[in-house]
Order: structure tokens, then C-alpha cells, then sequence
């Protein structure tokens, strides 16, 4: 692992899911080519899902040889890319896949926010060597949830039970906790954050910062948007599923007005953090923000950058 190149240095966009990602990742698609003539090389989940990293993404947990040795081999194919990218003039590989940070289902199942994002990180970090930037999209917690609670129910699952929600409420995980597990498994790569309710309507802002261009074609349609909540009893219903789906105006709303209240408190008390210089750890890019600050260096930096080496191989 330690000859892998570290060339072209990459840029991780790690989503989230359910904030607008599949909108931007197409809208990079459009532009690949013009990135490419710039010296920018785009990664997306076409790319990553394809088979290019088995053994590195996926639950950090399932541990064996076998798997292993998929990490290792798919570490020596991104290897020989970078080398060819390099040899073709690529200054920059952005990798762009929200299934890094980990997936719904393991968000939905243990009923915390990323709760293994700290272990994946470490993992695909040994693999991928030379990260330099990561960049995340926030979101309110009680939209995040509703929204990826309905995206699972189009995809086979059933309305969360109340012993989910209660889950989730008494986790008390949110954007904050995320936010230092990243830092803490990825001490070196500058940290970057924005927020969904910012940023949704303006992909072509989202792709400025995570490029530093604007895009020459635009124009892509909202990819993957919540149901409403009319599509979700419909499709519910076809399902033979029996049971009152909760709403706010036309969309699901899995939690009631105090569940809300509380979430959203906590929201706001994560943005604070974030619009105060998050510690040192990650630098926030409001609405209108283009301009890339340098990261500040703050005393739980460095607490992060050495909880991080003793970490080790555990993640």
C-alpha cells in the first residue's frame, strides 16, 4: 500500500445521500469533458459501483481475507489509473460517491446518522492514498430522515416502526458527530461543508465549489427527489401495506411537531459550530460563498490529527 501513487491528488465528494447528489454527480457527467481538457478527472458512482473499489467500500465490519485481498487488488487498479491519468495531464481526481460516507440501510437499521463513516474512511484512505479535500452536504435532520425513510420505502421497505423513530431521537447523532469522525480518520484533507437548504436549488454553485469552474452545460433535471406523499400511500397501498402514513402539507413526515422541534434545535445548534469555524476542523461555505479559505489550524485539529494516528489500523 505504502508504494500506491499518490497522484493526481483527489477530492472526495461524499454526498450525503438525499441532498441533491445524484443531481450534481449527473451535472459532472455533462461537463467531464471540459474538466478533462482543464485537468480535472471525475469519478463517479458509474465509476466507483462498477467493481473499481470491492473490498474497500461496503460495511467495515465484514472483515476476512478474501476481502482483503479484494482492498488490496482494488488499491493497485486505482493505483494504475492515477498513473494514467497523470501520464494524460489530470492535475485532479474528484471521486464523487455518497455511499463512501455508508448507506441508508445501515443509517436506517441502527437508526444513527453514519455511525461507521469513521472506519470507512480509514479503510478507503489506505487504499486511495492522497486525499487533500473532502466535501460534504448537510441537512436538517428531520427532512434528511423523512427523506430517506420514503426513498427506502420505493425501494421495498416499510414505513419506520416507532421503535426506529425512537432510535433515532434518543441517538442524538447528528451533523456535528459526522463531521469530527471524518476529521478525526482523515486528518491531513482539508474539510468542506454545505448545507442542503442552501445549496439544493443551485447545482451549478455546488459545482463551482467542488471544481472551481462554473459549468458549460447545465440544466440537468432534479434526479432522485423524495416521493410525495401521495405517490408513497399509492405505492404503499399496491403493496397491500394497511396503516395511516403521516404528512406535512404534500410530503411524509415520520416525526411529530416536538420530535421536529428537537431535531431541528439540534440542527441549528450543529450550524452554529460550523458558521463558528467547527474547531479548526472543517470550513462552512454559506449560500453565495465561492471563494475557498484556507482551513484554520485549531487546538482540536491537532487533537483529531493525533487521535487519528493512534487509531492505526483499527479506524
Amino acid at each position: 500500500m505504502s508504494r500506491l501513487t499518490r497522484h493526481p491528488p483527489i477530492t472526495l465528494h461524499l454526498g450525503a445521500h438525499r441532498s441533491a447528489s445524484s443531481t450534481l454527480q449527473r451535472l459532472l457527467e455533462r461537463n467531464a469533458d471540459r474538466l478533462a481538457a482543464q485537468g480535472v478527472a471525475i469519478w463517479t458512482p458509474r465509476r466507483t459501483r462498477s467493481g473499481l473499489l470491492t473490498g474497500v467500500m461496503g460495511d467495515p465490519g465484514r472483515v476476512g481475507g478474501r476481502r482483503d485481498d479484494q482492498a488490496q487488488r482494488a488499491a493497485g487498479r486505482v493505483s494504475v489509473l492515477r498513473n494514467d491519468l497523470t501520464a494524460a495531464g489530470i492535475e485532479r481526481l474528484i471521486l464523487t460517491d455518497e455511499n463512501m460516507l455508508g448507506g441508508l440501510r445501515e443509517n436506517v437499521l441502527l437508526g444513527r446518522l453514519y455511525p461507521s463513516v469513521s472506519a470507512r474512511m480509514h479503510r478507503l484512505g489506505q487504499a486511495v492514498p492522497g486525499v487533500e479535500r473532502i466535501c460534504l452536504c448537510v441537512r436538517s435532520p428531520d427532512t434528511w430522515w423523512a427523506s430517506a425513510f420514503a426513498f427506502l420505502m420505493t425501494r421495498g421497505f416499510a414505513p419506520p416502526d416507532g421503535t426506529t423513530i425512537e432510535a433515532v431521537l434518543r441517538a442524538r447523532r447528528g451533523w456535528r458527530h459526522v463531521i469530527e469522525d471524518i476529521a478525526a480518520a482523515c486528518p491531513d484533507a482539508a474539510l468542506d461543508v454545505w448545507a442542503f437548504e442552501e445549496r439544493a436549488k443551485d447545482p451549478a454553485g455546488v459545482y463551482e465549489l467542488l471544481t472551481g469552474q462554473g459549468p458549460s452545460r447545465s440544466g440537468v433535471p432534479v434526479l432522485n427527489a423524495a416521493p410525495t406523499l401521495a405517490a408513497l400511500r399509492a405505492r404503499l397501498a399496491d403493496e397491500g401495506w394497511i396503516g395511516t402514513l403521516p404528512g406535512l402539507g404534500d410530503s411524509y413526515a415520520p416525526f411529530d411537531p416536538d420530535a421536529r422541534a428537537a431535531l431541528r434545535a439540534a440542527y441549528a445548534e450543529d450550524m452554529t459550530w460550523l458558521r463558528d469555524g467547527a474547531d479548526g476542523i472543517a470550513r462552512y461555505h454559506g449560500a453565495g460563498t465561492t471563494a475557498m479559505p484556507r482551513l484554520r489550524k485549531g487546538p482540536r485539529h491537532e487533537r483529531f490529527r493525533r487521535s487519528a494516528q493512534q487509531m492505526g489500523t483499527a479506524g
